[in-house]
């Protein structure tokens, strides 16, 4: 179907309001200050759950974990001068000498045995809850050793470390809804003008201050894609993030502008399991079968990504499978069959959770309506704000949800993230025990072999595609944009555009 005429008929279905852009007068003498048009209003920064994109922009400025990504996608050394596997299940990092929190508070290694040990917890609902749940113990041998030990060995460690919903905060941030503005990051927060932007200017105590080029970032929220990008064209904001892909052209055809866009993240869908019918796999299954991916990604990226049929991961990985991505397709018949065999009458009422942020959030939605339509179910697409939406997809206020994925490895072990259920993890499907997948997954994580560890893995997968705890559905292309006066700054491909692209900031300056 062509994306225009399919919009124009399902906007007959639903009306959403759109965002609106904030008018902020930007000050002439910026100097070295980076104007950053922000997709969304990161709200209160709570540690440890995924919050989305925006929220891992401003962390990644405002926190630091023991590592980080570089701009090869490569994990680095961060709040750690230095780290080493032990053995197989135990790691060791050397601290920096005199790290301190913005507000001048010591960092040493009881602060990181604190802090890992709260993401740890399973009813935090940390982002990186999946790969500490192994965690067996910490140990401070002094003040600057941390060793972290796990019951079972997991390769992918220290890519989940280097997520930026693992930064290391102060001990007041180790809490369920504690605020969590002071990090030991490059900038530290100066102003927040709530629903409006954020500013941030250089901190003096950051280890690596000489290297950061920039005076600061102000972040203004634009919660319109269009917003943004004319917010770009005219020369209001350097750089924007997440640009529509509606605007790709535009803003290429525009000079003295950069479109740095690369294949990024996946977008899917939860259920919620502990709600019937979504409780059956049947049912689960059957919407696998009902969504014509196509159509989502003319709706949703205008042609700029590509569908998926399993589990998306990365080629040049070498636990790829190419059976890994070969789960479901495109059958309308054998959904109703699936619905049928559940007991599902025709014409069930459902809630599909969205988004009014991100349009293509909206768009997704409205497309996965019309195919839920031709099989029997009826959704109603309930669209809050970005905050809004967080908040009631953590909290399992929803039927079926729209969701969008950035792993922060490339390896199958994410998946178990996406796998095992909220409020556990906030990026899976709310009340799924996932405890056999995991199972499997961590079994291919402890062995050394690739073939018999995609062997594990395959096993998870076929679990996967019967179970359907979660469901792909994209892959899309994933874009930043900027003026041509700002150096330095790069989009990491892949799943790390949204998850290790922020690190890029401390490297940026403005000509």
């Amino acid at each position: 179907m062509h994306r225009r005429t399919f919009l124009a008929t399902a906007m007959g279905l639903v009306t959403l309001m759109a965002g609106f852009a904030p008018q902020v007068a930007r000050a002439q003498d910026d100097g070295r200050m980076l104007t950053f048009g922000l997709s969304a209003n990161v709200g209160n920064l709570i540690y440890g759950p995924s919050r989305g994109a925006a929220q891992f922009i401003v962390n990644q400025q405002l926190h630091r974990g023991l590592v980080k990504f570089d701009e090869n996608g490569t994990v680095v050394p961060a709040l750690a001068e230095s780290f080493e596997a032990v053995d197989t299940s135990t790691y060791r990092f050397t601290l920096r000498k005199g790290l301190v929190f913005h507000d001048g508070t010591p960092i040493d290694s009881t602060t990181v045995k604190a802090s890992l040990e709260y993401l740890a917890r399973r009813e935090t609902g940390a982002a990186i809850y999946a790969a500490l749940s192994t965690l067996e113990a910490i140990e401070t041998p002094d003040a600057d050793t941390v060793l972290v030990r796990l019951s079972k060995p997991n390769a992918s460690l220290l890519d989940y470390l280097a997520d930026p919903n693992a930064g290391i905060s102060p001990p007041a941030a180790l809490a369920p809804g504690a605020v969590n503005w002071i990090g030991a990051g490059p900038f530290r927060l100066k102003a927040n003008d709530s629903g409006v932007s954020l500013t941030l200017v250089k901190a003096d105590t950051y280890y690596d201050k000489d290297a950061v080029a920039l005076d600061g970032v102000k972040f203004i929220f634009y919660p319109d894609s269009s917003a943004r990008a004319n917010a770009l064209i005219a020369g209001d904001v350097d750089m924007v993030d997440f640009v529509g892909w509606e605007d790709f052209e535009r803003i290429e055809a525009t000079p003295k502008l950069v479109l740095d866009a690369v294949p990024g993240p996946f977008v899917y869908t939860l259920f919620n399991t502990g709600r019937a019918p979504f409780d059956n796999p049947k049912v689960r299954q059957a919407i696998a079968y009902a969504i014509n991916r196509d159509n989502v990604v003319a709706a949703a990226f205008y042609g700029h990504g590509n569908p998926l049929n399993g589990m998306p991961m990365s080629p040049g990985n070498d636990r790829y499978d190419p059976a890994m991505g070969e789960l479901w397709s495109y059958d309308p018949d054998k959904a109703r069959a699936l619905l049928a065999e559940a007991g599902v009458a025709k014409g069930m009422k459902i809630s599909l959770l969205t988004s009014s942020t991100y349009s293509f959030f909206r768009d997704m939605a409205l497309s996965m309506q019309a195919d839920l339509k031709a099989v029997g179910i009826d959704a109603e697409l309930n669209a809050p704000d970005w905050p809004t939406y967080t908040s009631a997809k953590n909290g399992g206020n929803y039927d079926l949800a729209v969701a969008g994925g950035a792993p922060s490895v490339t390896g199958p072990v994410y998946m178990q993230a996406y796998a095992v259920g909220a409020p556990a993890s906030s990026f899976g499907s709310y009340g799924y025990d996932a405890s056999e997948i995991v199972a499997h997954i961590q079994a291919g994580e402890a062995i050394a072999g690739d073939e018999e560890a995609r062997a594990e893995y395959a096993k998870a997968v076929r679990i996967i595609g019967d179970q359907v705890p979660f469901l792909p559905l994209a892959q899309r292309s994933q874009a930043f944009a900027y003026t041509d006066r700002v150096k330095g700054f790069r989009n990491i491909p892949g799943f790390l555009s949204i998850t290790g692209t922020g690190y890029m900031i401390e490297k940026t300056s403005i000509r």
